[in-house]
């Protein structure tokens, strides 16, 4: 191949190299870009919960899941593993200083067997032993007042072993 078809080439080359580079998609057709306006990146104004706040919410929620009442059995003041653990979420609520000046009456009830005495004497002791298990827990004797109400004050007026059942209890009541 002698060298002027190779200049030649060479030219041909060149040019179409040129065209396909400088070959490219007509900028008019297309849909003009549209810029974005740059904003303030939004700040959540709520407050935050702090994390006093915070606990204190968990346990209004976990004391209102458990109920204010210790159930008893049949002629016993021993409260349960189950009452123990609806004592502990009014005690952390109780001994917390901002609620210091917060007092609780701890109600003890029985059922109807049993003479009016007796069962005066056993709701007391029920009553005393919640507030034991309070104060075991951190909360001030001068927070909890005890009340004794024996059977004169049923939860459930039926004369059956499942309405004694809810009769024999301790309930806390918060003074308003």
């Amino acid at each position: 191949m002698s060298i002027v078809k190779m200049g030649k080439s060479l030219v041909i080359v060149a040019s179409a190299m040129f065209l396909f580079a400088c070959a490219g998609t007509d900028t008019e057709s297309e849909e003009p870009v549209t810029q974005v306006e740059e904003t303030a990146p939004i700040v959540d104004t709520t407050p935050k919960e702090s994390e006093a706040d915070r606990m204190m919410r968990l346990n209004k929620e976990a004391r209102e899941a458990a109920g204010s009442t210790v159930y008893f059995e049949l002629d016993e003041d021993v409260v349960s593993s189950k009452g123990r653990a609806v004592l502990e979420a009014h005690a952390w609520f109780l001994s917390q200083p901002v609620n210091a000046n917060t007092v609780v009456t701890v109600d003890g009830h029985c059922d109807e067997r049993g003479t009016p005495a007796y069962n005066l004497a056993l709701g007391e002791r029920r009553a005393k032993a919640v507030a034991q298990i309070l104060m075991s827990y951190g909360v001030s004797s001068s927070q909890i007042k005890t009340v004794s109400h024996g059977e004169e004050q049923p939860a459930n007026p039926a004369h059956n072993e499942a309405a004694w059942a809810e009769n024999r209890r301790a309930v806390l009541d918060y003074a308003e």
